[in-house]
Parts: structure tokens; C-alpha cells; sequence
């Protein structure tokens, strides 16, 4: 996590890589089958002796044709179908190479139930589906994916980074694996150190995490079913943003040990919403602090406002709860951004603005022109005005894509002792 020039590592070779084959997103192809015959309801049943045998063949199967991909056996859990088995395969390059990659199995699994395809889509477009509907029973890597998920999981200081093991899950459980999906194909998180945005990301995680609890609690025993895929989905992403705050924890002396999220199969939004507030509590003691005021104020905004700043989150707002967010993001928004204007005209001032930073500062103002009469010479009580001078929704609707990414050219990034390799 510290800058890719910097080249003191203490620590290299005995941290965990980053995946060094990552393929562009767009190139996994995954295709989707309905398995079986529809199931009576939405309780998890035993998984048939012919997907067991698939999943004890697939893997090698794959390996042997020069594959690099998973399966995952998942049930559905939308509201509106049918619950059931579906199976999707991902597989580096064309969907055209899906079957032929897993072949001998696959035609074994033809022969023993019915199947029928459900869609084909690349892993962008499958993600949100998956988020949505889908409850992950099993789930297994070949190729390049399973050697990255074998040094992750194999690690010697596995415990101390990746959330599942820290919670005494076995390696192969499905919550276990879940987490490499995203640290195999998801955007890299924290490059370069902490930044602005990574700090506000891990607050809106958190955040997130505490709303589907409590949709969770609300809805009760009969619409769990329907909740559970994003709570598990979400866990995951959680669980693989956390393994580099973990990491370089690890070379910080006299600060608390990681807590583990609650994986337990009988556990309850309460006991999960505990172990969120530790993991909270635990990131504001050793990353953000009070010397690191901006980084502390972009994770608090993040927590408070996950609402807003999820897009996975937003199609479920009230237009009345709109009005309410935008007003609450406010403050943020107007203070992240005078923060930032302060010091992008001050380093103008003194000649030391970068390109991209005065490239993209020359876009904010297009979106926002109140600020356009600002030079170098504002004071910061200028600045505040100029701010204020903005309608909240258009500064609310250029927060994430302005704002943030201008905070985040401006602020400087936390650096770290210790780094993934």
C-alpha cells in the first residue's frame, strides 16, 4: 500500500500478494444454468451427489485444459421466481470457451439432471445479479485463481489479515473463498497508501453493512431468504477491503489486533452489527485518528451517508428520504470541498500545483461555476462563500464524481511500513 517507487520493504516476501495475473474484468466470461427441478421453498437443502461429484471434478478438469476461472453452486433467492439451483462458471476469454474448458464434468452433469441455460454475461453485468439473488453454497477456483487463493489462504499470517480465517472458518468454506472473487477481479483498493476516497469507501462499507442488518431485523423470518444475498455478497467485499488496513496494521507496534465479522451460521443482525461496531472501533484507533483529520472525516461522512453514496443502495429510497440525505451530505460536501480549494489555490500560489491538478480543478469549475471568480489570492473566507452559493443537489450530484476524486488529487495519502507484495 505504500507508493509502487518506494522500494524499502522490510517485510516483502513475507506478506501475502496481490494477484499478479489480474484480467481485465470484461474478458471473464460466466455463464449461468438452472440445475434440477425447482425446490419446494427457500431453506437450504443438501446439495445432490451429481453437483458434489462436479465440483470434486471441475477444478482439475479446468486445470488440465489450461483454464484459469471458478464455479459457484448458488441458490436463488429472488422474491418473484422459484427457489433453486443455479451453477455458474467463469472463465478467463470468450463465452465460447466456457464449456469446452469444463467438458468431461459438465457433460457427466447433464446426463445425471435436467439443465437448462439461464444467461451468459461478463463479470460486471453477472456481479449485480449475484448481489441481488444469489446465496453461494460452493464455490471453487482452477488456473491462475486457485493459485492466488492458495497463497492468501495458505499464509502463515492468514488469521491476522483475512477475515474469515480470523473468524475460524475452514479454507474451504464457501464464506471463506467468497472474498477472492473480488480480490481476484474487483478494482485494486488501497494503491499507493491511504487516500481520501479509500478512507471514505471503507466508512461507506461500514455503513452499508449497518443498514442491511437492520432491513434484516425488520423484515423478519419471512424475508430474510431475500436479504440474505446482499448481507453475504456485501460481507465478502468487506471482508477482501479490510485484508490491506490488516496488512499493514501488522507493522504498526502497540495497536490492537484486527476483530473478526461475524460468519457463524446461527448468528443474528445483532451479534453482526456488534462485530461491526469493533471493526469501526478498531479503524478509527489505528487509522483514523486525529493526526490524520481528513482521512477521519471522509470515513465518518462515508458511514453516515452510505445511503446516498451506495449505489447499490440507492433504488431503495423514498423521494422524501432524498431530500432528507442531500441536505445531511451538505456539510461534508461543502467542507471536503473548501478543504481542498484551500489548498489547491494556496499550492498555486506558491507554484506548486501539479497538471492533473489543475486540469481537473478546471473541470470542477466547469460543473460548478460559482467557483470560477476564485484565484489564488482567496482567502478561505471566499472560498466558504463561493461554496454556499452552490444548490445542494448539484453539489450533491458532482460529490461523488468531482468532489471526491478533486479531495483525493489534493489530499496526501497515508503511507504504510508494510505492504502486500
Amino acid at each position: 500500500m505504500t507508493n509502487p517507487t518506494h522500494r524499502e520493504n522490510q517485510y516483502a516476501g513475507f506478506l501475502p500478494p496481490r494477484f499478479k495475473e489480474r484480467p481485465d474484468a470484461d474478458d471473464v466470461a460466466i455463464k449461468t444454468w438452472t440445475v434440477g427441478t425447482p425446490l419446494s421453498d427457500h431453506s437450504v437443502p443438501e446439495m445432490p451427489a451429481a453437483l458434489s461429484l462436479f465440483f470434486d471434478l471441475v477444478g482439475p478438469s479446468a486445470q488440465r485444459a489450461g483454464s484459469n476461472g471458478f464455479a459457484m453452486l448458488w441458490l436463488d433467492r429472488h422474491p418473484h421466481e422459484e427457489p433453486g439451483w443455479r451453477l455458474s462458471i467463469g472463465h478467463v476469454g470468450s463465452s465460447d470457451d466456457i464449456e469446452t474448458a469444463v467438458a468431461k464434468p459438465l457433460a457427466r452433469l447433464v446426463d445425471a439432471m435436467p439443465m437448462a441455460a439461464f444467461e451468459t454475461e461478463d463479470w460486471h453485468m453477472t456481479r449485480p445479479l449475484w448481489r441481488k439473488r444469489s446465496e453461494p453454497v460452493k464455490l471453487v477456483f482452477w488456473g491462475s485463481f486457485a493459485d492466488h487463493a492458495r497463497a492468501i489462504l495458505g499464509h502463515g499470517d492468514g488469521a491476522s489479515f483475512y477475515q474469515p480465517l480470523g473468524a475460524g472458518l475452514r479454507s474451504d468454506n464457501v464464506a471463506s473463498l467468497l472474498p477472492m472473487l473480488e480480490d481476484l477481479l474487483g478494482d485494486p483498493f488501497l494503491i499507493g497508501g491511504m487516500g481520501f476516497e479509500d478512507a471514505m469507501r471503507l466508512g461507506i462499507s461500514l455503513g452499508r453493512a449497518h443498514l442491511i442488518e437492520s432491513w434484516i431485523e425488520a423484515g423478519g423470518a419471512e424475508k430474510e431468504p431475500y436479504f440474505r444475498p446482499m448481507r453475504i455478497w456485501h460481507q465478502a467485499w468487506l471482508a477482501n477491503a479490510l485484508i490491506d488496513p490488516a496488512v499493514a496494521s501488522l507493522a504498526m507496534s502497540g495497536k490492537p489486533a484486527m476483530p473478526a465479522l461475524d460468519f457463524a451460521a446461527d448468528s443474528t443482525p445483532g451479534s453482526r452489527r456488534k462485530s461491526l461496531d469493533d471493526l469501526s472501533s478498531w479503524l478509527t484507533t489505528v487509522f483514523f485518528t486525529d493526526e490524520h483529520p481528513a482521512l477521519r472525516n471522509a470515513f465518518v461522512a462515508g458511514v453516515q451517508n452510505a445511503v446516498w453514496l451506495d449505489s447499490d443502495l440507492q433504488q431503495y429510497l423514498q423521494p422524501q428520504q432524498r431530500t432528507e440525505i442531500v441536505q445531511g451530505l451538505m456539510p461534508y460536501c461543502r467542507w471536503f470541498l473548501a478543504m481542498a480549494l484551500y489548498n489547491h489555490l494556496g499550492n498555486l500560489a506558491a507554484g506548486n500545483a501539479r497538471e492533473d491538478q489543475i486540469e481537473f480543478y478546471a473541470t470542477l469549475v466547469d460543473a460548478l461555476p460559482e467557483l470560477a471568480p476564485l484565484t489564488e489570492l482567496a482567502s478561505q473566507r471566499d472560498i466558504e462563500l463561493h461554496i454556499i452559493r452552490i444548490e445542494a443537489a448539484r453539489a450533491a450530484s458532482a460529490f461523488d464524481t468531482l468532489v471526491l476524486p478533486f479531495c483525493d488529487l489534493l489530499m496526501p495519502r497515508r503511507q504504510f511500513d508494510a505492504e502486500r507484495s
